[in-house]
């Protein structure tokens, strides 16, 4: 079924959302917030799947991998892990929406954006 966009629909499912992070961003503190990280988009009706990067390039494997099965992905760390993830779905010429948590070390483009660095610390 697609909807009035050329998208599908998935009325049956949840929607299948990538979670790509580093597991060593923001000094590791991301691990500490991921059930609340997941619980988010849960709550938004999105089905979870998570990888944490192994090896150099792994986000836009990942990003690459999946850009055809997936309705969003999320990539949490710099600005090269964004670069990544943007670089592996352009090469599928896909067009999952792509989200972003910074929690890098210098984060650029979140920062251009007038982004909080790092979420969290801003949590009570």
């Amino acid at each position: 079924m697609e909807d009035c966009q050329g998208g599908s629909q998935r009325s049956d499912m949840k929607k299948k959302m990538l979670f790509i992070f580093n597991p060593k961003a923001g000094k590791g503190k991301i691990k500490t917030s991921l059930l609340d990280i997941v619980d988010v988009f849960n709550k938004g009706g999105y089905e979870v799947m998570i990888r944490a990067m192994q090896h150099p390039r792994d986000a836009y494997e990942q990003a690459r991998d999946y850009a055809e099965e997936m309705d969003l992905i999320v990539c949490s760390k710099g600005d090269g892990t964004l670069d990544e993830v943007v670089t592996g779905v352009m090469e599928k010429k896909s067009s999952v929406p792509i989200g972003y948590i910074p929690a890098g070390s210098t984060n650029d483009f979140a920062n251009s954006l007038f982004m909080p660095k790092i979420w969290w610390q801003r949590r009570p």
